[in-house]
């Protein structure tokens, strides 16, 4: 599988000029990339839990999962980060020249970004072939984007609105907590080109969703009738 995967990630990333490949059989698999201060985890979990219910209306016993942050434990894991740097890494922090200096000539163990981000890759790309899974952020819609039996999600939100849920889920003040969803979008956003080459969303999305102005219940709905049309439910 890993030798398929790097031929997949070579042919990503442009490193092979040949038409990207089709996968009919992995999967299925729904990403949910989301704005910040936008209910990406709760939505995935909601999700899930209805696509196992309906599977089992249907007298299926297959299991939906959603992962989101044991795709960071599981990548720390393998590359043996600190709980320093794997917080960095789940906060979607750079560091600077001078940092990396510094943590070359010091005991902490520190893999290129190259090395983590295609650990990270590997780890989607290995749960996504599984199947029946619902994937979090990191880019998943780009790492996925050529199988078949996938699904692309954005959620997203007027920055107000988003500032206001992220005061009152931490405590912040309004321009504060404006200034936090701005640079986790940028940190994000960075995060994200490393893979989509700063194409344009709709390159890689299926539906984008306004979370300000439809319920939890009618986003997850309307995923739900696109996946059992795509036969993501039997």
């Amino acid at each position: 599988m890993d030798n398929l995967f790097l031929k997949y990630m070579r042919e990503r990333t442009g490193r092979k000029k040949s038409p990207g490949p089709s996968f009919e059989s992995p999967g299925p698999v729904i990403t949910i990339s989301r704005e910040y201060g936008c209910p990406g985890r709760r939505i995935a979990r909601k999700l899930s839990e209805t696509l196992t219910e309906k599977n089992k209306s249907l007298g299926n016993s297959r299991t939906w999962r959603w992962i989101s942050k044991e795709i960071i434990e599981e990548s720390a894991r393998e590359l043996k980060l600190s709980p320093s740097l794997m917080q960095d890494l789940s906060e979607y922090k750079e560091r600077g020249f001078f940092e990396n200096l510094a943590l070359f000539f010091s005991d902490e163990y520190y893999p290129s970004d190259v090395k983590i981000k295609n650990t990270i890759a590997k780890f989607i790309y290995n749960a996504s072939v599984e199947g029946n899974v619902v994937i979090v952020g990191r880019a998943a819609e780009a790492i996925t984007k050529n199988f078949q039996n996938s699904l692309h999600i954005k959620l997203q939100a007027p920055l107000e609105w988003r500032a206001k849920i992220v005061a009152d889920a931490q405590g912040m003040n309004i321009q504060e907590a404006r200034k936090e969803a701005m640079e986790m979008d940028h940190r994000r956003s960075s995060f994200r080109n490393y893979f989509e080459k700063e194409r344009p969303d709709i390159d890689y999305f299926d539906l984008f969703f306004n979370c300000s102005t439809l319920s939890d219940e009618e986003i997850i709905e309307s995923i739900v009738i696109l996946a059992e049309s795509r036969g993501f439910v039997v």
